[in-house]
């Protein structure tokens, strides 16, 4: 996982605002790494917040399309292929309760907090038959701000040039994420 971290980041420092697509993208749909550490690590390289707010939003839009399209597969296909995509049961249905009392805005909700699992939220969407309309609407209108979040968070720690701080906060954006979806989904991790 640390040399997915790696590539991004270098893909990142070397492709600027492409690379921050790129890196959104990949994280947000089949790689499995939090999209938190991805953004963060942006913003610790120093680029400003309002353009990784923005270009992570669409990457993290259109990655998440690649999940809307697999939940739209089926459950069938969800329970025999799930785990080559870090989904599982468990992560579905507490979306699907969620996704009953908060309809399409819990799209909204789900984007905007950081730690809640991308992949679930995308797949969960197509498996409920959401309109795609709505639901990448939705997703952009949530990740833009997550985004610029998190990504004001690294930029932050990167200004105060404290090299134990940056490496500490990357560790706890890596790591969070992992521990909520650990505790979400007794006995088997995904991202």
């Amino acid at each position: 996982m640390l040399s997915l971290l790696n590539f991004l980041q270098n893909l990142i420092n070397d492709y600027k605002i492409a690379g921050i697509v790129i890196g959104a993208f990949l994280s947000s749909s089949i790689l499995p790494l939090p999209s938190e550490a991805v953004i963060v690590s942006a913003g610790l390289i120093g680029i400003p917040p309002l353009l990784i707010g923005i270009f992570g939003g669409i990457g993290s839009t259109f990655g998440s399309l690649v999940g809307y399209e697999i939940g739209r597969g089926g459950k069938i296909f969800i329970e025999k292929y799930g785990k080559y995509f870090f989904v599982n049961a468990n992560g579905l249905k507490l979306f699907e309760k969620w996704f009953e009392k908060w309809g399409n805005f819990s799209v909204l909700i789900g984007r905007i907090i950081p730690f809640v699992p991308y992949k679930v939220f995308s797949v969960g969407c197509g498996l409920c038959s959401m309109k795609i309309k709505n639901y990448f609407l939705l997703t952009l209108l949530g990740s833009i701000p997550r985004c610029f979040l998190l990504s004001s968070f690294g930029f932050l720690i990167s200004l105060s040039k404290n090299v134990y701080l940056s490496i500490f906060s990357l560790a706890i954006f890596f790591l969070v994420p992992l521990i909520v979806e650990k505790i979400s989904s007794p006995g088997r991790i995904f991202v």
